[in-house]
């Protein structure tokens, strides 16, 4: 008995031990991204010090700061675009995950065993719920207009 209810809490757990394994790996991806990212910054920064300290000419060290951004933004980015590319793996991971999850979920009947009524059908096309207003709240049907003629005092005035 204690087997069986080990063995089946263990099955109904398992697709929160996956979604713990997916997390863990993604956050070990980004943390090791993170770290290469880091260590190569203070790298490459310590060069342009160093280089920084070797140039005479102020064009020449204005030249070396702006060939280091460059080359730091291309570094971020490209860490960046790494980054999201593990998040959204396992994005996708996860909701593949949560779907499969929910379509094996089965939800107990509770209307399972009721008997089932025949309703009785009605034909309304025939319905004209005029026949039970009020005369007073009945639409009106429009009046006709007839053209008015017009007055010597507006033929005279065209």
């Amino acid at each position: 008995m204690y087997d069986d209810m080990l063995k089946e809490m263990k099955d109904k757990m398992a697709p929160v031990v996956e979604m713990a394994e997916i997390n863990k790996k993604t956050a070990e991806t980004l943390i090791s991204l993170q770290s290469e990212y880091f260590s190569d910054f203070v790298t490459s920064g310590l060069a342009q010090v160093k280089a920084l300290t070797e140039v005479k000419e102020p064009k020449e060290a204005f030249e070396l700061q702006v060939k280091y951004v460059k080359e730091l933004e291309s570094k971020i980015t490209g860490t960046a675009e790494k980054e999201v590319a593990v998040l959204t793996e396992a994005k996708e991971q996860l909701t593949a995950l949560i779907e499969k999850s929910v379509s094996e979920i089965e939800m107990p009947s509770y209307f399972g065993d009721m008997p089932k009524f025949d309703l009785p059908k009605f034909d309304l096309s025939a319905f004209d719920p005029s026949n039970y207003m009020p005369d007073a709240a009945k639409p009106k049907a429009a009046a006709k207009s007839t053209p008015r003629k017009a007055s010597a005092a507006t033929t005279a005035a065209s």
